[in-house]
């Protein structure tokens, strides 16, 4: 009876030296980080790594109700920056982890009895909005310099892959503008005109896509699949095709001169598209003499002629219209 109550005794003993040795941040977090003045975050782990990393993603979850995916956030927000053009503003906007991007802070790391490995993660929120602020200012800036750069651009075709990439750090940034305002609620008059600016790509990209529209004109009937292989091609390269006239007009003709043996159809294509801008400049000239195809039958003939021109327009052609602006 004696032997079981010391071991007892020693027992609670060496509990009471554990909770003494446990910092306060992991027994009572919420004196050690008042919620008022921080969000915290705790995580374990087999190594301090593994535990700062669950802490990070502790905090992450007080944003996600209101922000969202805040993983898919932060990848869209550093592809976002890789594409911003302003280099000053990139060097004071980049974010090198999660826990730069949600302006986490690490208490010391503890290690219990056990061998495993307890981080608390916090964000001052004084500290943490300063922060958002100056970020979310400097992309602000940088937004209405890509803007006003690529809204009457006399080259349509460049402008948009940059004024997409530009849009997608004005989504971003209007999203870390919710952030924080979840960390500090008087400053959401602060970011009000982020919406706008999104707004504002929406209308530029939109006019340059317009400002791309083509229209195009066939001469020959017959020669559906040239049509259908170029408007594939223009619409990879970046325009729009419109029923009705648009900036640029492509006239696609085909002929063939048919000839005809005791056994065989002959038939000698010749292929011409020209492309013009709204004032009937030719933007691209296009014309290629083919080689013979000859079959026993016209139609086949002329099939093999129209899929040997597709592969073809895949090639120099492309590569004509990716010129265009350039």
């Amino acid at each position: 009876m004696k032997r079981t109550l010391a071991g007892f005794l020693l027992i609670m003993l060496c509990g009471t030296a554990f909770a003494q040795d446990a910092p306060l941040w992991l027994t009572r977090r919420g004196i050690a980080y008042p919620p008022e003045q921080y969000v915290a975050g705790i995580g374990e782990g087999r190594t301090a790594e593994e535990a700062r990393t669950r802490a990070v993603a502790q905090i992450s979850q007080f944003f996600q109700t209101k922000v969202g995916d805040t993983r898919a956030l932060l990848y869209t927000y550093n592809d976002a920056l890789a594409a911003a053009e302003n280099t000053a503003v990139s060097r004071n906007t980049v974010i090198r982890s999660e826990a730069e991007f949600f302006g986490v802070e690490f208490a010391d790391i503890y290690r219990d009895k056990t061998g495993v490995y307890h981080a608390l993660a916090y964000i001052d929120r004084a500290e943490a909005g300063k922060k958002y602020d100056a970020r979310i200012q400097a992309n602000a800036l940088a937004l209405r310099e890509l803007l006003r750069r690529y809204e009457n651009t006399p080259n349509p075709k460049a402008a948009i892959p940059k004024l997409l990439e530009a849009r997608r750090l004005a989504v971003v940034t209007a999203n870390y503008a919710d952030m924080a305002v979840l960390l500090n609620s008087d400053t959401r008059s602060s970011y009000v005109f982020l919406p706008a600016i999104v707004t504002s790509f929406d209308n530029s990209i939109e006019a340059n896509q317009k400002r791309l529209t083509a229209t195009i004109s066939l001469n020959d009937e017959a020669a559906h699949t040239i049509e259908l292989k170029t408007a594939e091609i223009l619409r990879r390269e970046g325009f729009l095709l419109a029923d009705t006239r648009g900036v640029y007009t492509v006239f696609i003709n085909f002929e063939a001169n048919e000839s005809k043996t005791q056994n065989y159809h002959t038939v000698e294509p010749v292929l011409d598209i020209i492309i013009e801008d709204e004032d009937g400049m030719p933007l691209v000239t296009y014309r290629k003499k083919y080689s013979l195809f000859r079959h026993v039958t016209l139609k086949e003939a002329l099939d093999r002629a129209f899929r040997n021109i597709e592969q073809d327009l895949g090639g120099e052609f492309a590569r004509v219209v990716r010129g265009i602006g350039e």
